[in-house]
């Protein structure tokens, strides 16, 4: 019997140290296998993540790529260059578009000649506003008369001195016959020199305006 029972003593002292160290086993085997499927499951997520960062970076790529085929970046200066140089002309062709103004009294190349160097040989050394007076004599006369300048000139006895003309002269033609332009708003006709002639005839004419050496008259009957 005590053989038995120490036998079964012994039986009963080993028995849990063998259930202890299965029990040990058994959750490390536990601890690795939830340790592996960790890995596993962050192994899956990393690639799933890659994944789906390629897939984004291929979209985004592809719409860059359409952009700029749609709209290439050389076109977009040359189209700015075009609406700059349209503008820039836009001015030129309006200003070309203009009807020119129309002269107050069409000369030929040579009727502005003969009218230059008359004004020249009368006022040549007078002010620029008596040598537009004496223009304005000629135009008035001429427009009377009906007839070409270089006629008028005649009929009212100008000079028969032909001077070349100073550049100060041309000028002042140009304002009288070409722009319209007068140093006086009345129809002045006649004019004379007192420091040189004394002259009762135009003296009996109606007096408008002294500039320079010059005295210039209407004519009497002109003005009411």
């Amino acid at each position: 019997m005590t053989g038995k029972k120490v036998g079964a003593a012994r039986s009963n002292r080993t028995t849990p140290a063998r259930a202890s160290n299965y029990a040990a086993e058994t959750s490390r085997t536990h601890s690795i296998a939830r340790r592996s499927r960790r890995a596993k499951y962050q192994r899956r997520r990393i690639a799933l993540l890659l994944v789906l960062a390629a897939l984004v970076a291929g979209i985004t790529y592809l719409a860059i790529s359409r952009q700029t085929e749609d709209q290439p970046a050389v076109d977009r200066p040359a189209s700015t260059i075009t609406a700059t140089s349209e503008a820039a002309e836009t001015p030129a062709e309006t200003a070309e578009a203009q009807p020119e103004a129309t002269p107050r009294y069409a000369l030929s190349d040579y009727e502005r000649d003969v009218v230059e160097r008359v004004v020249m040989a009368e006022a040549g050394g007078e002010s620029y506003e008596g040598q537009m007076l004496v223009a304005q004599c000629i135009l008035n006369a001429a427009e009377k008369t009906g007839t070409a300048p270089s006629e008028a000139v005649v009929t009212y006895q100008y000079t028969s001195a032909r001077p070349d003309p100073t550049q100060s002269v041309r000028d002042a033609v140009a304002a009288v016959f070409d722009d319209g332009d007068t140093v006086t708003d009345e129809p002045v006709m006649y004019f004379y020199n007192p420091a040189r002639v004394t002259s009762a005839w135009h003296e009996s004419q109606i007096f408008v305006i002294e500039v320079g050496g010059h005295r210039f008259f209407a004519e009497r009957s002109t003005i009411a």
